[in-house]
């Protein structure tokens, strides 16, 4: 069964359950079930909730809340209004006797199950978890949750995986003692993960075990024989879906799953689960690597050493920092990555987790699409988005950025931009409501934002749509490859090469320059992408006095910035004492300088002019410099490693006087 969105009514948050007293519509029809929903009408959204029949279909709708300004979300347990972004780190059973919740401290998880008057810690790790799922038994109570840690290494990896632990009401950590069937986080391919968790127990104690992968809804049992292999509800095209499914049992022991797919809210009957409860062993709870096990109290605390928790290619040496000669430090951060708010895997929590904790960067942005493929960003999803990143904000030690992605057609049409704000607060403005590019960029710079356009080679530049105020910054490098020439050697995705950052520098158009993942948490981004991690295919650097969010944001409008292949190599250039991406009155040849600190072995520093390549130093080591006079229309440094990561410079631009 459907029940379909539409332009004027979207629908999102399927949250099914168990009607308290018997309910029948006015024809006599007993209702199995009740659906709530969160309904974005016009400006505004409520909760509706939907009586079902044993087979999922709609007998009645009722709206429990008048319009509002935004909802944030459903709890899963019962359907009642999400009040705070942490909630995606709890939950409840649905009888109310269990409650869990996921803590993160300086890289450590650790996940927590409470049934009064005992307090267990299910699992500890250095990696990140979430979304968990509680049900009960008069024994204890089975808990699933996914998280990025291997099973094999106890690493952290891309792909996340759904675990279930049972804690006894003893306090004991048991596991299923089969092997999950179909769990691999090497999967290639378009279809990895398995995420978001809902659990349903049958009859007999058997489970049925609902989650998200990247583009398919699966179900897969647990029962006294083991695992099952999982099952796909969706049709496995690439879309943006919802993130968690809701399932419950109904009286005659068939499932009833609820999910949001592009059209609307599905609902199917399912088989019962049953085959007897499974067999079970103890668990592992602390999976840290022995050196990261410091100790740790029954409060609930994690470590608060550091302990070799940030990658360490991901380290910075800020005491050469050359920014440093100008009063400003260089702070590097992903600016653009999607996660299952969107076309990704994952919550909005482990954007800023993972950019914090494991790679040690500086600032981020989730840059989820704000209408796509059947999905839209209505006010209380955009609400929540902000008040995670407002969640995870800490000036002086790490920033985040409001943002979003504008998702227009690909070339000839005005292609994606990424939209960056300086508070929270601000609307999102829409394609739907504004389809052409310049458009765009005109509302967001009246609004005191600013637009970046990316992958510019496969969807587009929009070089009508640009204009240097609104849209300061060109993304040109990504999981998708360099767009910086036709000829790169890191390769790009999509075949318009007149789109691209060179040509359109020539043809006079002022932009600097930004690098980001876009990662979807793909590996490989299923195939396109020139690392196994795609969240390290591409940073942006900024030069800035403090990290806040708003010196980011400024450093960002005013180009003082630049692009790196996912290395964080610092780089600064001036040109006759100005910053990268200025614009100078200039009458004959200007003095340039540029610097570079490699996060490996350096092999060259270039200048790059509208001629091509003007000078070229090559490096000893991990640090050069060069210095030249330039006599051109614009210039820009390029730092090239010997492992092939490279760094660009924001340009300089000359007018003559």
């Amino acid at each position: 069964m459907l029940i379909a969105s539409s332009p004027e009514r979207y629908l999102r948050c399927p949250v099914l359950c168990r009607p308290s007293a018997p309910l029948s519509d006015d024809d006599g029809a007993r209702a199995a079930a009740t659906l709530s929903v969160i309904a974005w009408e016009g400006e505004r959204e409520r909760i509706l909730r939907f009586d079902l029949d044993p087979d999922g279909a709609v007998l009645d709708e009722h709206a429990v809340t008048p319009p509002s300004v935004g909802l944030l979300g459903l709890r899963p347990d019962d359907g009642g209004p999400v009040l705070f972004a942490e909630d995606e780190l709890r939950a409840r059973s649905r009888d109310a006797r269990a409650e869990a919740w996921i803590s993160h401290e300086e890289g450590v998880v650790s996940v927590w199950v409470e049934r009064r008057p005992q307090r267990t810690l299910a699992f500890r790790a250095v990696g990140m978890a979430c979304a968990p799922a509680l049900v009960t038994t008069d024994d204890g109570t089975w808990l699933a949750f996914h998280h990025d840690v291997r099973e094999d290494t106890h690493e952290r990896d891309i792909a996340k995986w759904i675990a279930l632990r049972f804690v006894s009401t003893r306090g004991e950590v048991f596991e299923p003692a089969a092997p999950m069937v179909d769990l691999d986080r090497d999967r290639a391919g378009e279809e990895q993960s398995f995420e978001f968790p809902a659990l349903v127990r049958g009859a007999d104690g058997a489970l049925a075990l609902f989650g998200r992968g990247s583009h398919n809804f699966w179900r897969q049992d647990l029962n006294a024989r083991g695992f099952s292999p999982r099952v796909p509800l969706s049709d496995g095209a690439w879309g943006s879906r919802g993130r968690r499914p809701s399932a419950i049992a109904l009286a005659d022991g068939a499932l009833l799953v609820a999910r949001r797919e592009r059209h609307g809210i599905e609902i199917g009957r399912l088989d019962p689960v049953t085959g007897g409860p499974p067999a079970l062993r103890p668990a592992q709870v602390d999976c840290r690597p022995a050196r990261a096990r410091d100790h740790v109290g029954t409060a609930g605390r994690a470590p608060t050493k550091p302990a070799d928790r940030v990658d360490a290619f991901s380290r910075v040496d800020r005491a050469r920092d050359p920014a440093r000669a100008h009063g400003l430090q260089t702070f590097f951060g992903d600016i653009q990555q999607h996660s299952a708010h969107s076309d990704g895997v994952g919550s909005a929590h482990e954007a800023y987790l993972r950019a914090r904790d494991r790679y040690g960067d500086d600032f981020v942005a989730l840059t989820d699409h704000e209408s796509f493929l059947g999905k839209r960003t209505g006010p209380g999803e955009w609400r929540y988005l902000q008040d995670v990143a407002h969640m995870y904000d800490a000036p002086g030690r790490f920033a985040t950025l409001v943002a979003y992605e504008w998702t227009g057609k690909r070339f000839p049409g005005p292609g994606h931009k990424c939209v960056y704000l300086p508070r929270e607060g601000m609307p999102i403005v829409s394609r739907d409501v504004l389809p052409e590019g310049r458009d765009l960029v005109e509302a967001i710079r009246e609004a005191g934002g600013i637009a970046s356009p990316h992958h510019i080679g496969w969807t587009g530049c929009d070089e009508g749509g640009h204009e240097p105020i609104g849209q300061p910054v060109w993304e040109i490098c990504s999981c998708h490859g360099c767009y910086e020439h036709a000829e790169h050697p890191l390769g790009y995705r999509g075949e318009h090469h007149d789109q691209l950052a060179q040509p359109m520098l020539r043809k006079g158009h002022r932009f600097g320059f930004t690098a980001s993942s876009d990662a979807h948490g793909l590996l490989w981004h299923h195939g396109t992408s020139r690392k196994r991690d795609p969240y390290r295919t591409g940073l942006t650097a900024v030069q800035a006095p403090r990290l806040t969010r708003g010196a980011v944001f400024e450093a960002l409008r005013e180009r003082r910035c630049y692009a790196t292949s996912g290395a964080k190599i610092l780089l600064d250039m001036c040109v006759d004492g100005a910053p990268m991406g200025s614009e100078l009155k200039v009458d004959g040849p200007s003095h340039v300088t540029a610097r570079a600190v490699g996060a490996g072995a350096l092999e060259a520093i270039e200048l790059i002019t509208e001629r091509g390549v003007e000078a070229r130093v090559e490096c000893e080591g991990d640090e050069g410099a060069i210095d030249a006079s330039i006599d051109a229309a614009w210039v820009y440094a390029r730092v090239i490693q010997r492992d092939g990561e490279m760094a660009w410079a924001s340009p300089v631009f000359f007018d003559r006087a």
